[in-house]
């Protein structure tokens, strides 16, 4: 009789201590790796984010219009750039603002003419992704920015311009395809 009671007892022991062990926690592969030496670990930024400034504005393929009917033709060239586009992460955002001036070289009638014009400061903001080391823009209304090129120094997009130009009596609406340069 002490044998069954050593057995279940035996038994019960195995058991008992079998069922309080905690099941094994899960491995974590942590690839990153501390290359400041203080314990931290490096997490990995893409290296689009941070702050950019605009550098160089282009404007080409003009149209002059005045009252619905186009006059004449400009190309140019932005001065006094004021503006930068600043790029996060988590969520993928970014956002932009730029004034500037805009020297303009005008054809009206077979004359050519300079011209400047202030440009407001312009805002806007969207999303953006990296795919295969190249980014891709798309503001907030859902409308694709093109980007010609892009490195993790610089960025070269393009848009549309659009002001309005005084002149005495009237307004020349002045339109035209405009390029973007951004470095960091």
């Amino acid at each position: 009789m002490k044998n069954i009671f050593l057995i279940i007892a035996v038994t019960l022991f195995v058991f008992g201590s079998q069922s309080c062990k905690k099941p094994p926690l899960p491995i974590v592969d942590d690839t990153t790796t501390d290359t400041t030496g203080t314990g931290g670990s490096e997490v990995k930024v893409s290296p689009y984010v941070g702050t950019w400034n605009y550098t160089n504005i282009d404007l080409k393929n003009g149209i002059l219009n005045v009252m619905g009917n186009d006059v004449g033709t400009f190309t140019g060239k932005g001065s006094e750039i004021v503006g930068k586009v600043v790029i996060t992460e988590k969520p993928n955002r970014y956002t932009t603002e730029v004034a500037f001036t805009a020297n303009i070289d005008a054809v009206f009638g077979g004359q050519s003419q300079a011209q400047t014009a202030p440009v407001n400061k312009q805002t806007s903001a969207g999303t953006w992704v990296e795919t295969n080391g190249k980014i891709t823009l798309t503001d907030d209304g859902g409308k694709s920015i093109a980007v010609l090129s892009s490195t993790s120094s610089k960025i070269v997009f393009s848009g549309s311009f659009t002001t309005q130009i005084p002149v005495q009596f009237f307004t020349i609406d002045a339109t035209s395809d405009v390029e973007f340069t951004i470095t960091k």
